[in-house]
């Protein structure tokens, strides 16, 4: 952990300095962390993600909802490097799949602490467990078990889709990164999809739910050329409305 120093930390609960006891609570908040930090590092070393890694994201997540985002922007990025690094592990199971979402859009909604400068996150590590997730095949023949439905949530083309636990936390989780994606991430996803888009196809209403997931619509103005404004991204706008129209005269005739 990097040494603490009052003036380098990310974004303290700013309501804590008015209580009576702040120096003890700040004292805790630097020990609290170490805590946190260590047992996620021996975890990590020792290959036991069961049971201590929920345990100790769940006293993280606590720690943040306490003290803010007490810690350095170097502890921040290492904290969100080490989630992506369980993430990519081969054959995690989904419980802690959805610890590293949450942990994560924990970390990652406040886009003002962590710069596209400072991280770059892949997109197709979320790819992946998009397909095991949302687009699981093998549920319907119970060969896997996901959570049960909890409640309703809208995002662009899932509108009134009822979504479980583990799918709410990835699609909240993916929002929180997609400012992070790279540069050529959007001519990365369009080449990806591009040959889904067959109008007569079921694929492509899945391509249309993949892009809607994944392009990046954050990029700073300095890579709009290679975001919405680059070529490829062009040519699909202009393939998208030829099917658009395609479809309309199909129903029509």
């Amino acid at each position: 952990m990097s040494k603490i120093n009052r003036d380098n930390l990310q974004k303290p609960n700013v309501y804590n300095k008015f209580l009576p006891f702040y120096d003890t609570v700040e004292q805790q908040s630097y020990y609290a962390f170490e805590e946190i930090c260590v047992n996620l590092s021996r975890l990590i070393q020792l290959r036991e993600l069961r049971p201590g890694f929920p345990l100790w994201s769940s006293k993280l997540q606590q720690f943040i909802s306490l003290y803010g985002y007490a810690f350095t922007k170097s502890d921040h990025l290492k904290l969100i490097h080490l989630y992506f690094a369980v993430l990519s592990i081969p054959d995690l199971n989904f419980s802690n799949a959805k610890t590293c979402f949450d942990i994560l859009d924990e970390l990652l909604n406040k886009s003002r602490l962590i710069t596209r400068n400072d991280l770059i996150v892949d997109w197709r590590i979320f790819y992946k467990w998009v397909t095991d997730i949302l687009f699981n095949n093998d549920e319907s023949y119970s060969l896997v078990a996901l959570p049960k439905f909890v409640g309703y949530i809208k995002l662009h083309l899932f509108d009134c889709e009822s979504f479980s636990d583990i799918e709410k936390s990835l699609l909240y989780c993916i929002r929180s990164c997609r400012p992070y994606f790279s540069a050529t991430a959007t001519q990365d996803i369009l080449d990806e999809f591009r040959p889904w888009l067959c109008p007569f196809d079921s694929a492509f209403s899945d391509a249309m739910c993949y892009l809607d997931l994944f392009l990046p619509v954050h990029l700073p103005p300095d890579l709009h050329e290679q975001g919405f404004k680059c070529e490829r991204q062009v040519k699909f706008k202009t393939v998208l409305v030829s099917i658009i129209d395609l479809d309309c005269g199909y129903r029509n005739f």
